[in-house]
């Protein structure tokens, strides 16, 4: 397929087989072409940036359902910023709450007061921006049930009188069935209206891309296995789909019997399986190759 062109002309030269969809974007000194291929990699960036985006949104999913079997005590702990974010604060207790707020690794635990932030105060990193205090530790309450072993040292603080920036370094072990480690330096802009006397900013910015830190998620933190969660997702890491079968179809094998007695129970009950036809057909075709698996594990010695 040939490649529609055109001829621009300007007043000093004359551009020859420029793409016919090109846009010309004109500078005081200067003229940019911007060709399709920016277009697309504009394009391949907001769907990069889309697709972060609904793994943070999963992730505030999954702390809520997480926080339905937690204490009622925790989940008050960590919602009563309303109650203490109005009355107004001097430049040194807002100094000294955010310090106090970082000892106890607020921004990972969302046990901190976070006294000196305003209500409707933004947050913003990598992955989202929203307001509200009580939504962010909501969210970092409930995702801090997960996290074990947490590390945040904070190895530099500035001040200035609008702004406080915190340089930090964070990892802990999330507590899924795989164990990854979830490692991060950046660092948080506090910034302050000397109005309210309140933190309206919360903005985070991490030295690594936010894409590299979601796939942290999918690989265990021990280098040895010692579970089938742990042995699948180490070979998913790795790219191993034969490691990730091998370890999948004792589940697959259980979950294929468990839906084939139910559509055959359905069938006996009802005398036919309306629309569940194809589902019945893919279990049986993961059986038969769970089973086949099992019998070569066990052939080959390959623990089960």
């Amino acid at each position: 397929m040939r490649l529609k062109t055109r001829e621009i002309r300007l007043k000093d030269r004359t551009l020859k087989h420029v793409p016919a969809h090109t846009k010309l974007v004109s500078c005081k000194r200067s003229l940019a072409v911007i060709s399709a291929s920016s277009k697309e990699g504009a394009q391949g960036s907001t769907q990069t940036g889309a697709g972060l985006k609904a793994v943070w949104y999963g992730a505030e999913v999954l702390g809520k359902l997480m926080n339905l079997g937690r204490s009622a005590d925790f989940s008050k702990e960590t919602m009563s910023t309303s109650e203490t974010s109005v009355a107004s604060m001097s430049r040194e207790e807002i100094l000294a709450s955010l310090k106090e707020d970082y000892s106890q690794s607020y921004f990972v635990s969302g046990k901190g007061d976070m006294s000196a932030y305003a209500e409707d105060c933004e947050f913003s990193d990598p992955f989202v921006s929203f307001r509200g205090t009580s939504r962010f530790k909501q969210n970092v309450g409930n995702l801090g049930g997960l996290m074990r072993d947490i590390k945040l040292d904070v190895y530099d603080w500035k001040e200035s009188d609008t702004e406080v920036l915190t340089k930090w370094r964070f990892s802990c072990i999330l507590d899924l069935p795989w164990k990854p480690l979830l490692a991060a330096a950046g660092s948080t802009t506090h910034v302050i209206d000397l109005e309210s006397s309140q933190v309206v900013k919360h903005i985070e910015a991490w030295d690594i891309e936010p894409s590299k830190v979601v796939k942290q998620l999918f690989k265990p933190s021990v280098k040895i296995p010692t579970n089938a969660a742990e042995t699948f997702f180490l070979a998913f890491s790795e790219g191993d789909g034969r490691g990730m079968w091998l370890s999948a179809s004792p589940m697959a094998l259980r979950t294929s019997i468990i839906i084939l007695v139910v559509c055959l129970g359905i069938q006996a009950l009802s005398g036919e399986s309306p629309g569940l036809e194809a589902l019945e057909r893919a279990s049986t075709l993961v059986f038969s190759a769970a089973v086949l698996t099992e019998i070569f594990k066990l052939l080959k010695g390959i623990p089960v």
